[in-house]
């Protein structure tokens, strides 16, 4: 080939790389074809006005990207078979390499995750467990962030023990010891209570073993056990939290090989395990052998008296799996969360962890453990123990109200957390379908059950996010949404069931 006609870009790139778009959009023009050759590395240099150099550079560039081929001391030539043909099927033949391919899944995650759809316009979000962000104390917590990166980024960046900062898990341990009676444990840092709960059903369970859950309960975990190949057993949950009786006749019909509780605030009912209840399951869990999974997510938040002790704090039998997170005390994205377990089982957890995660943030736990230092931990959840008890009055005045004007409501205000769980006298799950499109987000009872559910009536009404005029006026557009589905299924006779 003794000509080529080649329009050069002008732009800021290097020239080599200018001159390599104008061949490669040569031969994809069709003025160069695959086989021929091309002009030499002079002919082009004085055609284009650059150095020879530059040229052969940009020809190598060619090559490495399978436009064009060189030989040793022989001409460039236009690659046989161009790099846009490579997934094209040659000489009428088809290579299968276009072939779209079928994935096959082994597992899949969970669907329930219980939060707002992305790009859903909501004006009032009444989701369970999410703190109100605007009043974390986010300049004081700046601070030891920084002096985190100021006085120790060297030593704090680099590989350390996957159970956690040794400074945070002190503090952290002083913490629990005062707070929560919880001693002789081992600490192990995960990123929030759903990591835990994944280690805890990686180390415990397999295809075949079967774990009590909560009916309501919460499902995140619930996926987190399938996940390891368990099948689940629902016992059910009343007024009291899970039912012992209920308990020991699943147990009777065939191994159990975990119970996962929520006895301080049952998720989602919010009502408290009483004393008598955790010693009879306590009893029930030593005579057979069956580990405890006990997530306290909320402890702190708690108003109408001290938080009763977690199960781990007396725990003669040593099987009790603890675990809580900083979630609701901080941000859901700060991503801390721990296991408090028996020592015999700190060296397996650190273990699958390095499979996981390897380790946490260290810097994240450094900052939080300065934070505790300074007293700007607890002063904050003094504070927002007072706010969230307001808030928990304000919803439980406005249900009040709604109640008086005719509404079919009950619930129980509940002693503490960040929810208040309601019977809304109709279907749920069209009341949050309807209350959706006025701008309202609210959880059903069916998130918290497994497959699918007959008719429930039940709302999960999360208040900490919202301060109480907003509050007020969000529960002000739930209400005429109930009282329209309330209304509606009382003009509709109902089908009688069998």
């Amino acid at each position: 080939m003794r000509e080529l006609t080649l329009s050069v870009p002008e732009d800021g790139r290097p020239g080599y790389l200018r001159i390599a778009e104008a061949l490669r959009n040569a031969v994809q023009a069709g003025m160069a074809k695959p086989g021929e050759k091309l002009p030499s590395s002079r002919a082009l240099a004085a055609l284009l006005g650059v150095h020879r150099h530059t040229v052969i550079a940009a020809m190598d560039e060619l090559v490495a990207e399978g436009w064009l081929e060189a030989g040793e001391r022989r001409a460039h030539r236009v690659a046989s078979v161009l790099p846009s043909q490579f997934f094209k099927p040659q000489s009428g033949k088809s290579t299968g390499l276009a072939r779209v391919i079928k994935w096959n899944f082994a597992r899949l995650g969970g669907s329930c995750i219980c939060t707002p759809e992305d790009g859903a316009d909501y004006k009032h979000l009444f989701q369970s467990g999410l703190p109100d962000l605007r009043l974390f104390p986010y300049d004081e917590f700046r601070a030891c962030l920084a002096a985190t990166m100021r006085d120790v980024p060297a030593v704090l960046g680099g590989y350390g023990d996957p159970a956690g900062h040794p400074g945070f898990i002190e503090r952290f341990g002083d913490y629990l010891r005062r707070v929560r009676a919880l001693t002789g444990r081992e600490i192990i840092v995960t990123h929030g209570t759903q990591e835990a709960v994944f280690l805890v059903a990686q180390l415990l369970l397999a295809p075949g073993r079967r774990v009590a859950v909560e009916c309501p309960g919460y499902k995140s975990a619930w996926d987190a056990f399938t996940a390891a190949g368990a099948e689940l057993v629902p016992v059910k949950v009343d007024e009291q939290g899970m039912d012992p009786e209920a308990l020991e006749a699943a147990i009777a019909k065939g191994a159990i090989h975990l119970i996962y509780l929520t006895p301080h605030h049952q998720y989602p009912t919010t009502v408290t395990l009483p004393a008598a209840r955790r010693l009879r399951i306590y009893e029930l869990a030593s005579r057979h052998q069956i580990p405890i999974f006990e997530d306290d997510y909320d402890h702190e938040f708690h108003y109408r008296c001290q938080p009763i002790a977690p199960m781990a704090s007396n725990d003669p039998s040593g099987l009790v799996i603890y675990s809580s997170t900083l979630s609701k005390i901080m941000f859901p994205s700060i991503r801390i969360g721990f296991l408090a377990v028996p020592p015999v089982l700190r060296e397996p957890l650190s273990s699958l962890l390095t499979i996981t995660s390897r380790q946490n943030s260290v810097f994240m736990q450094d900052a939080v453990a300065r934070w505790m230092d300074s007293g700007g931990f607890e002063r904050h959840l003094r504070r927002m123990r007072r706010v969230y008890e307001e808030r928990r009055d304000a919803v439980v005045q406005s249900l009040e109200a709604s109640k008086a004007r005719g509404l079919r409501l009950a619930w129980n205000a509940p002693d503490g957390g960040m929810a208040l769980w309601m019977d809304c006298g109709a279907d749920a799950e069209e009341v949050t379908r309807r209350a959706a499109e006025a701008g309202v987000f609210v959880n059903s009872e069916s998130n918290y059950h497994p497959g699918t559910v007959r008719r429930r009536s039940h709302l999960r009404l999360g208040y900490a996010n919202q301060n109480p005029d907003e509050l007020r006026a969000g529960l002000s557009l739930l209400m005429e949404t109930i009282a329209s589905v309330q209304g509606a299924e009382a003009r509709t006779p109902r089908r009688a069931t069998a």
